[in-house]
């Protein structure tokens, strides 16, 4: 297990160091999956981080799609909430080897009633997976379950109430007999294969409008609730106004449609949660309205900021950074960008190239005009896209000109090797290795006799002038000091066997 620096757990005292979050990159050309054919043309949405398969050698997703109906091409009609009539939905299939480069392979399961735009039929010509339309939450891979036939699971949203779903090839879906559970119309699951835990993330109602509950199973049957664990507050309408702000001031970004400053608020639109080293991470989704739209006046125009928060037990949860967004939304630029309207992020990330893949849904727009609707610009209004962040970087603690240290609280030396996940390479970083009921640093361990790591590397190994390893130490309750110049320090941890 790893030990990060995302909050005071097991720390002891901070001394002339900065806590930093890190954003993940948003690279050039990182959209992956976005709007193309007929059954899509309008956008996509996608809850679940697409699903690596090791002994296929392939990620696999499902997302659903919007898509103008057969009676677009006479002209477009909205309804009574502004929005476009006619929109139809369907459950697509896509696999990548490397998850950036995606195909939409033919499946022949659907017979689609439309043609090109040109004319040309398009049958059985498709990606389409009918059952597993409104499959949002899902797939979930479980290797553990002794039931081939629900090697994948999901749940389908409907009527206020999630349905559990499975699938032993990714592409039939069966409804299981399980009693539904209630939920507002987002949510979130996931599964933790090291604890055999599923998790799911509902949308209720809470203090300041959108809030979440926590739902979990230990065999995706039986499923106890816990009640509401997280919600905006007070803090967070203050700064979720200031955020706001920023649209309507900077012509960098694109501005909310609606604007009624009376009805500015913030709610919690989504919470992903996933495990990760040991404790559980969540990427809540702050909803920053800007006011009601018309013409019924019943949902709201917003912007949306991803914030970062930690817990040990999925119930009590620690705001991260001072609540610093971690994703963004993009200026408008050249307009490539999709994400100047909305993003969510999926439900995890995904370790590939020893770096942390984020994948997130990017809006072109939260709400339009009926001048816009009826010159459909609402196509190609949604893909989805991938940031990169460095393995365990969600935050660092950054040394400047002046030396700066960490003390850590008593901890058990598991194994003879001490790992640094650092950036060090324009300063350095020393470890000194305390005994934890003397308080005074262990000879052979000490400060002076720590050699420089001087490095920017994920796993950069401790070493002591006379001291290769920890093997003297193994199984004694120690503290470590790390001292800090002009270096980050996002995570250590200890392995077993001698350095060689």
């Amino acid at each position: 297990m790893k030990y990060l620096f995302i909050d005071d757990h097991e720390l002891e005292t901070i001394d002339n160091l900065a806590r930093k979050l890190h954003q993940p990159e948003k690279f050039a050309n990182n959209v992956v999956i976005r709007p193309e054919y007929r059954w899509e043309n309008a956008g996509i949405q996608i809850r679940t981080t697409p699903v690596w398969l090791p002994d296929e050698g392939v990620f696999k997703m499902i997302y659903l799609t919007s898509a103008e109906g057969k009676d677009a091409e006479a002209g477009v009609t909205v309804d009574v909430t502004g929005a476009p009539q006619g929109m139809e939905s369907y459950a697509c299939y896509a696999t990548s080897t490397d998850g950036i480069n995606w195909e939409k392979p033919t499946l022949g399961l659907h017979d689609y009633p439309m043609p090109t735009w040109r004319g040309t039929p398009i049958g059985k010509e498709n990606n389409i997976l009918p059952s597993a339309q409104g499959l949002l939450q899902g797939p979930i891979y479980d290797p553990h379950d002794p039931d081939p036939r629900r090697r994948f699971k999901g749940l389908r949203y409907g009527g206020g109430e999630l349905r559990s779903m499975a699938s032993a090839d990714f592409l039939h879906w069966e409804a299981l007999n399980i009693p539904s559970l209630p939920s507002q119309d987002e949510s979130h699951l996931t599964y933790n294969a090291e604890k055999r835990l599923f998790i799911a993330a509902v949308k209720r109602r809470g203090p300041y409008g959108r809030a979440w509950h926590l739902i979990t199973s230990p065999d995706f049957e039986q499923w106890q609730e816990h009640g509401l664990i997280f919600h905006a507050d007070q803090e967070d309408q203050e700064i979720g106004n200031q955020r706001l702000q920023r649209f309507f001031d900077d012509p960098a970004y694109l501005k909310p449609v609606f604007n009624r400053p009376e009805e500015w608020r913030t709610d919690v639109y989504n919470f992903p949660i996933f495990p990760y080293e040991g404790l559980y991470l969540a990427t809540p989704v702050m909803h920053h309205w800007s006011g009601k739209h018309s013409p019924l006046y019943e949902n709201v125009d917003s912007r949306k900021s991803v914030e970062l928060t930690a817990s040990r037990d999925l119930r009590h949860w620690t705001r991260v950074a001072n609540r610093a967004p971690f994703l963004e939304q993009s200026p408008v630029g050249d307009g490539s960008a999709y994400d100047t309207g909305q993003t969510l992020i999926t439900n995890t990330p995904v370790v590939r190239n020893n770096e942390l893949w984020f994948y997130y849904l990017g809006f072109r727009y939260r709400c339009m005009s009926v001048s816009d609707t009826l010159r459909r610009n609402y196509l190609d209004s949604s893909a989805l896209a991938v940031a990169r962040l460095r393995l365990d970087g969600f935050v660092s603690l950054k040394g400047g000109l002046e030396w700066g240290s960490v003390l850590t609280k008593p901890i058990e030396v598991t194994g003879a090797n001490l790992h640094l996940n650092t950036d060090s390479w324009r300063g350095k970083v020393l470890v000194e290795v305390i005994d934890a009921a003397t308080g005074q640093p262990i000879p052979g361990y000490t400060r002076n006799e720590s050699r420089p790591a001087v490095i920017n590397s994920i796993d950069a190994t401790v070493r002591w002038q006379s001291k290769a390893d920890l093997v003297d130490l193994l199984g004694k309750t120690v503290r470590l000091r790390f001292h800090l110049w002009q270096a980050e320090l996002y995570a250590f941890w200890f392995s077993e066997g001698k350095q060689q």
